[in-house]
């Protein structure tokens, strides 16, 4: 007798190989784009935030491998200590991979807090990287981004949900 899974329990097998690639390379200009100083402690990392959401949406597409080569892009982009991002977009994801079920099912009004939580990992993991390398040029209100980060979560959900449901189905 054939064992039956409820269809809103499945994650979808079809790719979206272009519209994530597009996504996250429209995130990495994003990031580059120029702040002004006393405005860059609010500025969302949003590379991660698109990294969140296809880690939530496509683990099968991007996992802790992925976000490490976006955080060594990352890295580069933004004159970090090398391994910096990488380890920090590596320990989030891998965090995300742990709750990934659940998130996939919540609305994104209920997926706010763990994306903050989510995103203070990413904090935490920079500045001690930071602090190990003897960066003192880290301070602390940097952590206000988690939340501008999780309020862009809101925006960033739709526009990624808009495109990863109209994508051109490729065969598998």
């Amino acid at each position: 007798m054939p064992i039956l899974v409820p269809p809103a329990t499945a994650i979808p097998t079809h790719h979206h190989g272009t519209t994530i690639t597009i996504s996250l390379l429209l995130a990495l200009v994003c990031n580059l784009l120029p702040w002004r100083i006393d405005w860059l402690w609010l500025r969302p990392d949003f590379l991660l935030l698109v990294t969140l959401y296809w880690a939530i949406y496509r683990p099968d597409q991007i996992g802790v491998g992925h976000a490490w080569w976006l955080g060594l892009v990352e890295d580069f982009a933004d004159g970090a200590h090398l391994g910096q991002h990488a380890l920090a977009y590596a320990v989030t994801i891998y965090a995300v991979g742990l709750f990934q079920r659940r998130l996939f099912n919540f609305p994104p009004w209920q997926q706010a807090l763990p994306v903050l939580v989510f995103l203070l990992i990413d904090e935490i993991v920079n500045l001690v990287v930071a602090t190990f390398v003897g960066d003192s040029r880290t301070p602390l209100y940097y952590a206000f981004s988690t939340v501008t980060g999780m309020l862009c979560w809101f925006v960033l959900w739709i526009i990624l949900h808009q495109l990863h449901n109209k994508a051109p189905r490729e065969k598998s």
